[in-house]
């Protein structure tokens, strides 16, 4: 199946039906002169099956048809006339499929004469509509062969009817696009790359005739740039897209994501915060993703902006990593008593957590305040929720010591040494401990 929108074979069918010309009615002055008329045979069944068609009875209007077609000769008017009117028929019943062969007919037997049974106007609906219908089969089939047949006789019929017509439509080029990308695309492993030129040919003819070009025709200009690796051209065409219509979230995704595919991070950053400027890109996981560009780029200004304040306001999960992330910001701004401030301030919000107390301890060591971080350290073994509890209490035992507080520090020491992780060094740290307990002892003795 086609990944894109395609255009409504139901609404398109009924401006056919309503616009078809029999051949036979008036035909302007620069047209060829057509003397065809049905047989009085043929002529005397249309009543009967307009009673049928205007009763919705559509299974007899065909009956009525089919039987005729038997009578008539292959080649004669009769004939195209009711290949024809057999195509309207099933048409205004819905059954697209199976119109497509007396379309085929029909058009087949008129363009064996001369002047053609059907006149110009008509011919080109047909052309046209048959084009439509060989892209709906194509999509539809799941038999690549069959497929690649539909796609190339619509192709070819689309190829006929812009002879056929003055001036295409941005319609028209949209199918015609759609036919020859579709096709291109079928084996995705070796892709037609000689096609989807073809197809942007159309795309950008058909962006030209409209003032305001549908979504879908950017839609395939960009799948085909995507094909063709024309990636500053594809970022070039989602940047005129957000320009014309800003309130479209998924353009802007699209466009961000291909600035980080190409390498241009800062330009995807400027893309995200231009389109949360337009209400979108503002859940926390892509404030998140602006914050990783900004940090990954250095840029730790603005990642500490955007996390106090997105932390305030919901933009950034109220998470302690994000908490961590914002003191190692301002860690790396030189700035350790916002750092400290941070962490703080996280444990406001989560309360239990002994990790944030032992990161505050370590800042305020850091600092060369060990009379700060003592508390902490206490306060982090005293919550608990520490992923690794001998470093705590090594480090609890290490400003202890520094602190000349040696109860506090034997104490730490011996409960680090119950780990597995923390025996040796809290038994090496134990000793020292002890040895300067017994000094301060032995002075004491002497005194």
């Amino acid at each position: 199946m086609s990944m894109f929108p395609s255009f409504s074979l139901r609404r398109t069918s009924a401006l056919l039906v309503a616009s078809l010309v029999l051949a036979g009615a008036a035909v302007a002055a620069d047209q060829p002169v057509r003397d065809y008329s049905p047989s009085d045979e043929t002529a005397e069944i249309f009543p009967k099956y307009r009673t049928a068609v205007e009763a919705k009875d559509y299974a007899t209007a065909l009956a009525i048809l089919d039987a005729q077609l038997a009578k008539v000769k292959p080649d004669s008017y009769d004939a195209a006339l009711i290949y024809q009117v057999k195509a309207q028929t099933l048409l205004q019943k819905g059954d697209f499929s199976a119109s497509i062969v007396p379309i085929e007919k029909g058009l087949a037997l008129s363009d064996s004469k001369s002047p053609t049974y059907y006149d110009e106007r008509p011919t080109r609906e047909l052309v046209y509509f048959l084009a439509s219908l060989y892209l709906q089969e194509a999509v539809q089939s799941k038999v690549p062969s069959v497929a690649a047949g539909y796609y190339a006789k619509g192709v070819k019929a689309m190829e006929r009817w812009r002879t056929l017509v003055p001036t295409s439509t941005a319609e028209a080029q949209l199918i015609y696009a759609q036919l020859l990308y579709n096709w291109a695309v079928q084996d995705q492993e070796h892709v037609n790359k000689d096609l989807i030129k073809r197809a942007l040919d159309q795309v950008e003819i058909g962006l030209h005739l409209s003032v305001h070009p549908k979504d879908t025709l950017y839609v395939f200009k960009m799948a085909c740039l995507q094909q063709l690796d024309r990636v500053e051209d594809l970022t070039d065409t989602l940047e005129l897209i957000v320009t014309l219509k800003p309130d479209s979230a998924n353009y802007w995704q699209q466009l961000a994501g291909y600035y980080l595919q190409s390498e241009r991070p800062l330009r995807a950053a400027l893309t995200i915060e231009r389109a949360q400027a337009h209400g979108h890109m503002s859940a926390p996981k892509d404030t998140f993703n602006l914050i990783g560009i900004y940090y990954n780029l250095g840029q730790f200004e603005k990642v500490a902006e955007l996390l106090s304040t997105g932390l305030q306001t919901g933009r950034v999960d109220n998470e302690i990593k994000n908490w961590e992330l914002l003191a190692g910001a301002y860690q790396q701004l030189d700035r350790p008593f916002k750092s400290i401030d941070a962490l703080k301030q996280a444990t406001k919000a989560f309360p239990k957590s002994g990790q944030l107390e032992f990161l505050i301890a370590q800042a305020y060591n850091a600092l060369d305040q060990p009379e700060q971080a003592l508390p902490h350290l206490q306060a982090a073994i005293a919550k608990g929720d520490l992923p690794k509890p001998d470093r705590v209490y090594l480090f609890l035992a290490y400003v202890g010591f520094q602190l000349k507080k040696y109860d506090i520090a034997l104490e730490a020491a011996k409960h680090a040494a119950e780990f597995p992780e923390g025996a040796k060094d809290g038994k090496n740290m134990i000793k020292a401990i002890e040895d300067v307990l017994k000094e301060r002892d032995a002075k004491k003795n002497q005194a």
